[in-house]
């Protein structure tokens, strides 16, 4: 793979942000400071060299759905969001039935073997179907359910591909199911869910390690008589152990709300995501979310998705680099923010030592872009898979 060098730019590390240069040899960062060294070189005078974006929870892109199950689907959104920063993705699912979910990670494994997905495929997410419906959102009603042992073992046992699962705690059977993921290795997310405080607590003591957007279908304090009943947005705060995903899309969350996220579980335990379906890329118009025999629409009005009757969003149309601009108005310190969106999900799936951000020996998975985070170049394991001045 030879050597390539990064020469004059801000690099971007964990705690810092520094004028560097960056050795890469064979895929991986061999150097970082004042370097001489007659491999080819690319000036980034003027921009910031950051890790590569992780989105641990998107749908599609590009007008296609993952759950298409089709290699040109997964080019097609790959490449999108390769373009505006991504390096690593976790395909997410919607819910649907176990044969078709069974039959869509078979697909996956072929597909992230394909030397046409320009980005690392880390694993699937699946997001149901063992979800509360009062909390469903843009999930299909007719596949939610309470967890089934015999079901999710032939799904879990069907693929290696498995490493994220978003459930509701509060179902019968899911504290099971948390702890048969907890063995496996593979991240159990609160999501979607009517949790109470003390469910929420349960979770984590059953392997939960994260919530699954954050404010989005998680459950709120409510009264009944004369007594509140905290839920997920006030317990989360109070396990330490919880990451937190937020669609900083500058739709799903007021400032407020992120800022609040922020002050409470500090930038280390937020996890910046997209969520975004086949509409990223697109206009405004009615697209589908899911299995597409399911024929789950979602209206995307003012580059905003919504379901059709307007009662919820459903998912979004944002890449990565929305999410870092939309952080940026918050003032906080451009190297946290980017923790958010590449340390902390390699953190929560356990990745951290190959990816998540700028250090000797890590992966070369780079993203060069300006103060306006305007993405000019994307690298992964150090070869140039989009530049800008080649479009």
């Amino acid at each position: 793979m030879g050597k390539i060098l990064i020469k004059n730019g801000n690099v971007i590390l964990e705690n810092d942000i520094v004028k560097a240069d960056l050795l890469i040899e064979d895929g991986r960062i061999a150097k970082i400071g004042t370097i001489e060294d007659s491999c080819p070189t690319i000036d980034a005078t003027g921009l910031h060299v950051s890790p590569g974006f992780i989105d641990i929870h998107t749908h599609g892109g590009g007008g296609h759905d993952y759950m298409e199950g089709t290699l040109e689907a997964f080019v097609q959104a790959t490449t999108l969001h390769m373009q505006h920063g991504a390096t690593s993705i976790v395909p997410t699912t919607v819910a649907s039935d176990t044969d078709y979910t069974i039959e869509f990670l078979k697909n996956f494994e072929k597909i992230k073997k394909s030397s046409q997905i320009p980005v690392r495929l880390l694993g699937v997410h699946l997001e149901g179907p063992y979800l509360s419906l009062k909390q469903k959102g843009a999930i299909p009603a007719q596949h939610i359910k309470n967890p089934d042992k015999e079901e999710y073992m032939k799904i879990l046992n069907s693929s290696s591909s498995i490493i994220r699962w978003t459930i509701a705690p509060e179902l019968e059977g899911a504290e099971e199911l948390g702890d048969e993921l907890y063995r496996r290795g593979i991240n159990a997310s609160i999501g979607h869910s009517s949790a109470e405080d003390f469910h929420v607590h349960r979770a984590v003591l059953h392997g939960f390690r994260s919530v699954t957007h954050m404010y989005s279908m998680t459950s709120s304090i409510v009264r009944i008589n004369c007594y509140r009943h905290p839920g997920i947005n006030e317990a989360a705060y109070l396990e330490d152990e919880l990451y937190l995903e937020a669609i900083a899309d500058g739709h799903h969350l007021p400032q407020t709300l992120l800022k609040l996220m922020i002050r409470n579980k500090t930038p280390e335990k937020i996890i910046l995501v997209t969520d975004s379906m086949s509409a990223a890329g697109f206009s405004d118009g009615l697209y589908y979310l899911g299995n597409p025999a399911d024929q789950q629409q979602v209206l995307i009005k003012n580059g905003v998705g919504f379901m059709p009757d307007m009662s919820s969003f459903a998912g979004s149309v944002a890449c990565c680099d929305q999410l870092v601009k939309t952080m940026l108005k918050l003032e906080l310190p451009l190297y946290e923010i980017i923790k958010m969106i590449s340390l902390n999900p390699a953190k929560l799936l356990h990745l951290d030592r190959e990816l998540g951000s700028i250090a000797v020996g890590k992966k070369a998975d780079i993203v060069l872009f300006d103060p306006s985070v305007s993405v000019s170049m994307v690298m992964v394991d150090g070869v140039v898979r989009y530049s800008k001045e080649k479009q």
